[in-house]
């Protein structure tokens, strides 16, 4: 991977999208890696292997784009290593009848 300092990537930026085509950029600041720049070839790559198939649907009907849907991939994928983790734990809920029954009750309680 190819390193650009920020002041480079600044004065350069030309430079930097070229790069950015044959591989990805590390762009670093005192030192210190702030940020990566990739082409949309490799976040399309990136994409294909990483989304779940209903994020897939929503950036080939034109409802999210590449980026946003990763985010939200990464989001979802959060989400569930901490219910992972709750579960793991013992903090997990059994979804069971009485559980279902449950929340049917409180729906029913809050719509009369």
């Amino acid at each position: 991977m190819k390193t650009m300092t920020a002041v480079e990537a600044k004065n350069s930026f030309g430079r930097l999208l070229e790069a950015t085509h044959r591989e990805p950029v590390s762009v670093t600041k005192n030192n210190r890696e702030i940020a990566a720049m990739f082409s949309m070839e490799d976040v399309r790559a990136l994409a294909d292997d990483f989304l779940a198939e209903p994020l897939q649907a929503e950036v080939v009907a034109g409802k999210l784009n590449v980026v946003e849907a990763l985010m939200e991939q990464l989001a979802i994928n959060k989400r569930l290593a901490a219910s992972r983790n709750a579960i793991a734990e013992g903090r997990g809920v059994v979804a069971d009848a009485d559980y279902f029954a449950g929340l049917r009750n409180r729906a029913l309680a809050r719509t009369s």
